[in-house]
């Protein structure tokens, strides 16, 4: 009998690896949004701003800055609740988003080089967060059909992590209409599968992390006769994890393209507003066992009001994110997002407030600052 049950579990386990694209947990793996200025204009300036972010959206925006400077964002790492119902060998999951934790999602640092030979850019950023916890009933979950045995108490965790490690070098043109960018990107991504339970064996438990590096370059490009209007164009690579577990698969590749146009001369000369739009595409990324990747284009679009004040400027944003589905198992995550900022003038340092609305997710919430040193 005991045979039989274990026959019966090691089916149903494997069942169960195809059996997991039935959850819909929101898709954060490889587009999570680090929280920077551009998080409430939906990110649709992230490719043609230059920050300490640029290192790792597109190395090109190094190139226009001229002070050293540091940043750093703080925000909520989103999770999800899943209920499991069904059979173990065709589980049902129904999740829900959550706001969950706070971390530092990204710091960085630029270093312009003496005598206009460029900007060097040195940042840690979150690129990818899943974090999902699912629960079985209470009554127990049964094997399969014929319900060979239960599994009563059934905690399931699912996670994977990507932090990156970026380097980067950006240089502009004597004309100051044209940049280029050059970068490594070192990825850890830690992933965990876990199952707890009362069952006739001991079920699912894997984990574990790996180290790849991709790399980067991009452009930015202010037309002549247009220097109001940027363009940004930025390709990372597909970033191969070498493991042999399974675990992990290939982080895909990542190309940005984006524009951004500025309208001054608004409340008699006082204000300006920044319009932009932004496409990233994630491709050729390979599936692991518990985490399925496919190509997945992320849309951007939003906008910032500057208000000017005596002493200060406020940049009011708003925008939207179209955050399709990467792969099976996973479900949108399309938010409007909105922000608001504070710069001095004069000043050396910025500050802004990022908020998100997720679709069925709850809230997002960000702080960026940064700082330049004369």
């Amino acid at each position: 009998m005991v045979n039989a049950r274990r026959l019966a579990f090691v089916a149903v386990g494997s069942s169960m690896l195809t059996a997991i694209s039935s959850a819909q947990v929101p898709d954060l793996l490889t587009a999570f949004d680090a929280g920077g200025r551009s998080m409430g204009a939906g990110g649709a300036l992230n490719v043609v701003e230059a920050d300490t972010l640029s290192s790792y959206y597109n190395p090109a925006g190094l190139g226009y800055i001229g002070q050293k400077q540091i940043g750093i964002s703080y925000r909520n790492l989103p999770s999800s609740i899943t209920s499991i119902t069904g059979t173990l060998a065709n589980p049902i999951r129904t999740s829900a988003g959550q706001r969950g934790t706070n971390a530092i999602s990204h710091i960085g640092f630029a270093f312009p080089l003496n005598n206009n030979k460029g900007t060097i850019g040195f940042a840690y950023t979150i690129g990818g967060f899943v974090s999902d916890l699912g629960f079985g009933p209470q009554s127990g979950l049964p094997s399969d059909s014929n319900n060979t045995f239960n599994v009563t108490n059934l905690v399931e965790v699912r996670k994977a992590r990507a932090d990156y490690y970026t380097i980067g070098y950006g240089k502009t043109n004597q004309a100051q209409n044209l940049a280029w960018g050059a970068g490594l990107a070192i990825v850890h991504q830690t992933v965990q599968f876990t199952q707890t339970g009362t069952a006739p064996i001991a079920l699912p438990d894997a984990s574990g992390s790996e180290t790849g590096v991709g790399a980067l370059i991009g452009v930015q490009y202010t037309p002549t006769s247009t220097p109001n209007e940027s363009w940004g164009l930025s390709y990372r690579t597909p970033i191969n994890m070498k493991d042999s577990s399974g675990l992990f698969g290939q982080i895909p590749g990542r190309l940005m393209l984006g524009t951004s146009y500025r309208q001054d001369g608004l409340r008699g000369g006082k204000d300006f507003l920044v319009l932009g739009a932004e496409v990233q595409h994630f491709f050729d990324g390979h599936s692991s066992i518990y985490f399925d990747r496919k190509n997945q284009t992320v849309l951007g679009l939003g906008a910032e009001y500057d208000y000017s004040f005596e002493e200060f400027r406020l940049p009011l944003k708003i925008g939207y994110v179209s955050l399709p589905a990467g792969g099976s198992g996973f479900a949108s995550r399309n938010s409007f997002t909105f922000g608001l900022g504070y710069r001095p003038k004069g000043g050396d340092y910025g500050i802004d407030l990022n908020w998100g609305s997720p679709e069925g997710s709850g809230y997002d919430f960000g702080i960026t600052a940064s700082y330049r040193f004369k």
